[in-house]
């Protein structure tokens, strides 16, 4: 860990306004420029590394639950996931590539994975133009020599694994207008490593020739932001492009549903000791919810949470000890039949801000491709503003950049 960083940063108050005047990217400071944590976050790089290789780890262990649980039946393993079977028709059985975020919580010295994000369609990785403003900052320079400070940028890590050419970032019906201030940032922030993205959905590409075209002009690259859910009914062309490379494949989509998190802490006599460990390490318990007798659900809402399988950004998730008994049991009942798990509540380690008498809850998202640590996005809020660290879902959730100590290859090209 870094927390001597931590202290040394809390303890010079001429640092603690460095948040306020960050020179941000116009479009980024748009998105996030009135929502910062005021403090940036501080790792050791060998702590970064390490949790990356237990997450690189991890995803191999949930790719493997298709053939240790199902036979290696693909349509077995998309029920047990209640995937519908219009979306798990786009898939194949073949394992994925490996590219993610894995959102955690730390816990002294330890991390423990909340929920792990498969797939090219993630958010947060322009978080790195915070991370190197920060850096950047004329009042920060003595503090970033004292302590050998750098940071990892996630979008250079994002176009290192895509390679060069023409590339797009795809979404589909509509998501692209509504999410339309994020998409410029993490284009300027591809422009800013002198890559110029284009922008679009899938219901405007075509196929010829096993390319894929986006309004005319020919593809040698698509990252996918589309899901399965999004893509049914629209995703042919996109299925006959073998010319174009995809960053990632639909099937990612699997490996990111909460409910492989189930089956991999519910079949505990499938995998071997050091297997064990490593889950025991990173994951709390989770179970799906019918997997578990309601009285226990109900005699232990204190410390659980439930949460809907196949959702992102905070959606359908509830944290048992911010309700009574009677909502809980209302949610339970609810959840019943449904692809829904819960989870063992993890009681996080809360950080300090300056000038704030309050706990903050962090959340921490680590980003691994198949390379490596990619980089890590900061979300934190006030501890009393909920259990959900969401910035499109709760409107207490503030931002922030992270900064490594131990690292002596310098920041990012940029």
């Amino acid at each position: 860990m870094t927390d001597h960083v931590t202290r040394a940063f809390l303890a010079d108050e001429s640092l603690h306004g460095v948040m306020e005047r960050l020179d941000l990217p116009p479009a980024l400071a748009a998105v996030y420029g009135h929502r910062l944590v005021p403090r940036p976050f501080f790792l050791d790089r060998a702590t970064a590394d390490s949790v990356a290789s237990d997450v690189r780890a991890f995803y191999d262990l949930l790719t493997s639950l298709p053939d240790r649980l199902f036979g290696g039946s693909l349509a077995r393993f998309g029920d047990a996931l209640g995937v519908p079977p219009e979306q798990l028709a786009l898939m194949s059985a073949q394992p994925p590539s490996f590219h993610g975020r894995a959102d955690i919580y730390r816990v002294g010295d330890e991390f423990r994975l909340l929920e792990f994000n498969s797939g090219s369609q993630l958010g947060n990785r322009d978080f790195g133009d915070i991370s190197r403003a920060i850096h950047e900052a004329p009042e920060f320079q003595g503090f970033v020599r004292e302590h050998d400070l750098s940071y990892v940028h996630p979008v250079q890590e994002l176009l290192r694994v895509i390679g060069s050419g023409t590339i797009a970032f795809l979404e589909a019906g509509g998501a692209l207008r509504k999410y339309a201030k994020g998409f410029a940032s993490l284009k300027e922030s591809c422009a800013r490593f002198g890559v110029d993205v284009l922008l679009g959905e899938l219901e405007n590409v075509t196929e010829r020739n096993g390319h894929l075209y986006l309004d005319g002009t020919r593809l040698d690259v698509v990252v996918r932001f589309f899901s399965p859910r999004q893509a049914v009914g629209k995703a042919d062309a996109f299925l006959r492009a073998t010319k174009t490379e995809v960053c990632t494949p639909l099937e990612n989509y699997l490996y990111g549903n909460k409910s492989t998190l189930a089956l991999l802490s519910g079949h505990r006599d499938r995998f071997a000791e050091d297997e064990l460990a490593l889950v025991d390490r990173l994951l709390p318990w989770t179970r799906a919810v019918g997997d578990v007798p309601p009285d226990h659900l109900r005699e232990h809402r204190e410390t659980l949470i439930l949460k809907a399988a196949d959702e992102f950004a905070g959606t359908g998730v509830h944290a048992g000890w911010l309700h009574d008994d009677a909502g809980w049991r209302a949610l339970l009942d609810d959840a019943r039949g449904k692809p829904y798990v819960v989870q063992e509540r993890v009681r996080p380690t809360l950080d300090t801000v300056p000038h704030d008498e309050r706990p903050w809850l962090t959340t921490w998202g680590w980003f691994v491709t198949g390379e490596g640590f990619a980089g890590l996005s900061i979300r934190s809020m006030p501890h009393e503003s909920g259990a959900v660290v969401s910035y499109g879902g709760n409107p207490d959730t503030r931002v922030s950049g992270l900064l490594l100590h131990g690292d002596d290859s310098g920041p990012p090209a940029s």
